[in-house]
């Protein structure tokens, strides 16, 4: 199970842009819930510290100003004649995506939306 050492450990060794990282106060909570999240969304794969790692990267930079609105649903914003949209962001990190693949409520909302043939006559013996 990764913790705050070997994720900053591997952060320091593998990470370019680490500003997020290196700046965070909640260092700690932001592992326990990259580590929560990625449970839930990869319910069968192990933690490792580099998921771990990115995933806390993305999550902490999600505390941006800019990109709380876009959490919230915001899809523009208007002051003073200047305007900024706001597309929506993945939750899932893109390295981890990139590792793991499609999280499993993407799946299950994959499935939901296939429609099935239709079943015709037929009788059961």
């Amino acid at each position: 199970m990764p913790t705050v050492e070997t994720v900053n450990v591997w952060i320091a060794l593998n990470i370019l842009d680490s500003q997020a990282w290196d700046e965070a106060i909640k260092k700690d909570l932001a592992v326990v819930q990259a580590s929560r999240n990625l449970v839930r969304w990869y319910p069968e794969e192990p933690l490792t510290d580099e998921t771990v790692a990115y995933q806390s990267i993305w999550e902490l930079q999600g505390l941006d100003p800019a990109l709380k609105y876009q959490k919230q649903g915001v899809k523009a914003v208007t002051d003073s004649g200047e305007r900024i949209d706001y597309s929506k962001r993945d939750k899932v990190s893109p390295d981890v995506r990139d590792l793991l693949g499609v999280p499993i409520f993407e799946l299950a909302a994959s499935e939901e939306d296939e429609v099935l043939p239709p079943q015709f006559g037929g009788s059961l013996l």
